[in-house]
């Protein structure tokens, strides 16, 4: 991916302004390098690694620029910008079908003057932004740049802030800027001079029951095969000496991802986060040592923070939270990697069966609405508090409106009700908390994602809810293809490190040190010394504590913008979210509970430029 920015407007002496005024401005980070290119009343912008896959093509017929790497067909092949101006020059009265793998594309044709069309990857996690009138069309992959345009007015969108409140994620593409939107998952924007811009559906998550009366054995083996095709084609190298990157955690997916690469030989150089003693590291060791991999550990920047908030702030605006800062600190490391960096973002969603946790009532077995809107919005502001927090005479009832807007798109979504609760969470937490997270790393090394791909979507989505539910059938697939990797100790974010296939010793050594645990307990909390704080292993629990050296910072560094938002919220309530930075937070949970009063730190933040 890349920093793009495309301004169409007929003006040309204000749009030469513009470019002049945004074009050192559009890295986000050091060491980037910027092209541009241009047709008519068009201008393309953007920055990028210099190992970033870009194609562009210019002609007599217009222009066209493809960031990333758009696969077509089960041969892997990799198309490039004349075939992306070739398959959209019809759009809208023909839809091309999209491409697998993560990417964007911009075509500006000259043969129909002035038209625009843009998109992305089948889940919409390459960002793109627009604002546009019939004069005027500004897109990028950050709004952020847009405010420089002299016929651009920056004014809150009210509805989206509250959407922003209530699920740390964008609803239904309203941004923090009236009229600014953010292009829908599988959907094209076109635009041409005097119409408004159209957002054209393109391609839509599969739901049906193609493999429901299939036996469990059978139904594991398609989405094995699925994914086992999938990480060939997305992430065997150019060349036969090419190895990439693998962001490898202690975790199920990445070791499923690891399993899969090793058995296509693909020359892996792996990276895991956190400290010598965390879980995470010690599981991710495991796995490296086991499948014989180059292995790096590298320490998180925790003192970082306050500068990573400004990143996320400002090329974000808020847009997939702020809980997930630390990730701006993962493209520094890339480049020692590859060219490449093979990640496991969203498989847990895809495959995991990780959304049916967040839509089924444990007590009637169900899926809801209901259900998976709490589930969404513990990562957000609570309902009823945020009805206290914003001032009724500014929002009057958009807390209840957004909540039935959201409900209403869930009702119209097709497929049984599990499998509503399956994309609808794709679409929101799962595209704007961990797909979030590629967009950042693209400065680094370009990430590849093997669940961008259609037919492992159209597996798992063919799939009942009982093979998907609680990595049932991932885990199958750990112990049947990579039974070596089963055996090893496993991070689920505590103590619990058991593997997948345990082994007897495993059990045996598991009972003595539980009693040996227990024990020591007793003795800590007899000999604790007040105010002793033990070394917490649990590297996100660490990353996300509000009250840890990093959050302070952030809390520190948002505290002088409170009375920008005295218009829109009570103070008080504010307060009691979002105490000062000096006042150690209570939280039962340090990961879920944190979110809300973070989302606030990000618009603190964000107010004191954009307000």
């Amino acid at each position: 991916m890349a920093n793009f920015l495309l301004v169409a407007d007929p003006d040309s002496d204000r749009r030469a302004r513009f470019v002049r005024g945004v074009r050192t401005r559009l890295p986000p980070l050091d060491g980037l390098r910027t092209a541009e290119c241009a047709a008519g009343d068009v201008q393309l912008l953007w920055a990028a690694a210099d190992s970033a896959p870009i194609s562009t093509a210019a002609d007599g017929d217009g222009v066209a620029v493809l960031w990333g790497e758009a696969i077509a067909g089960p041969d892997a092949r990799r198309i490039g910008a004349p075939e992306v101006a070739r398959a959209w020059a019809e759009t809208p009265s023909r839809i091309a079908a999209p491409w697998d793998g993560l990417y964007a594309a911009a075509v500006c044709r000259a043969h129909r003057p002035g038209v625009v069309v843009v998109g992305a990857d089948l889940l919409g996690l390459f960002p793109i932004y627009f604002y546009g009138t019939p004069e005027l069309l500004l897109v990028a992959s950050s709004p952020e740049l847009f405010r420089h345009h002299p016929a651009f007015r920056p004014e809150l969108d009210t509805a989206g802030l509250v959407g922003l409140l209530l699920t740390a994620g964008i609803v239904q593409g309203r941004t923090l800027w009236r009229d600014v939107r953010r292009l829908a998952p599988g959907h094209l924007l076109f635009w041409e001079p005097r119409a408004e811009p159209q957002e054209v559906s393109q391609y839509a998550l599969p739901a049906s029951d193609r493999f429901f009366g299939l036996p469990f054995g059978a139904q594991v083996n398609l989405l094995y095969d699925a994914w086992d095709a999938a990480v060939a084609r997305h992430a065997l190298p150019g060349e036969a000496d090419e190895r990439c990157g693998l962001l490898l955690s202690g975790g199920r997916d990445s070791r499923l991802l690891a399993g899969a690469l090793g058995c296509h030989g693909i020359r892996c150089a792996a990276l895991t986060l956190g400290e010598p003693g965390d879980f995470e590291v010690t599981c991710a060791t495991a796995v490296a040592t086991s499948l014989g991999m180059e292995h790096t550990v590298r320490p998180d920047a925790v003192d970082r923070y306050p500068q990573y908030a400004e990143l996320q702030v400002t090329w974000e605006h808020v847009a997939n939270g702020l809980s997930s800062v630390y990730t701006w600190g993962v493209p520094r490391h890339l480049g020692a990697l590859g060219h490449r960096v093979v990640a496991a973002y969203l498989v847990d969603p895809v495959v995991g069966g990780s959304s049916l946790a967040w839509a089924v009532d444990p007590a009637t077995g169900r899926a809801s609405f209901d259900t998976l809107f709490g589930s969404l919005n513990q990562y957000g502001i609570a309902r009823d508090r945020l009805r206290r927090l914003l001032r009724r005479e500014v929002f009057g009832d958009l807390v209840d409106e957004t909540v039935e807007r959201l409900r209403q798109a869930y009702d119209a979504l097709p497929g049984e009700e599990f499998q509503k609760g399956w994309r609808f969470f794709l679409e929101h937490r799962g595209r704007f908390h961990a797909g979030g997270t590629p967009w950042r790393l693209c400065f680094g090394a370009w990430p590849v994602l093997p669940v961008q791909d259609h037919v492992v979507l159209e597996t798992a989505g063919g799939m009942p809810a009982a093979t998907l539910d609680r990595r049932r059938a991932e885990d199958e697939v750990l112990r049947r293809r990579f039974p070596d990797l089963a055996r090893l100790p496993l991070d689920r974010n505590s103590s619990n490190l058991e593997p997948l296939i345990p082994s007897a010793w495993w059990r045996v050594r598991r009972g003595v040190r539980d009693r040996v645990a227990a024990v020591v307990r007793l003795a800590g909390r007899a000999s604790a010394r007040p105010g002793a704080r033990r070394v917490e292993r649990r590297r996100y629990v660490r990353l996300y504590d509000l009250n840890g050296p990093g959050w302070r910072a952030v809390r520190r560094q948002a505290e002088p913008y409170r009375e920008r938002l005295a218009g829109l919220v009570v103070p008080e309530v504010l307060g009691e979210l979002l105490p000062p930075p000096d006042v150690t937070v209570d939280l039962r949970d340090t990961i879920i509970d944190s979110t809300g009063a973070k989302l606030l730190l990000g618009l603190l933040i964000w107010s004191r430029d954009h307000m």
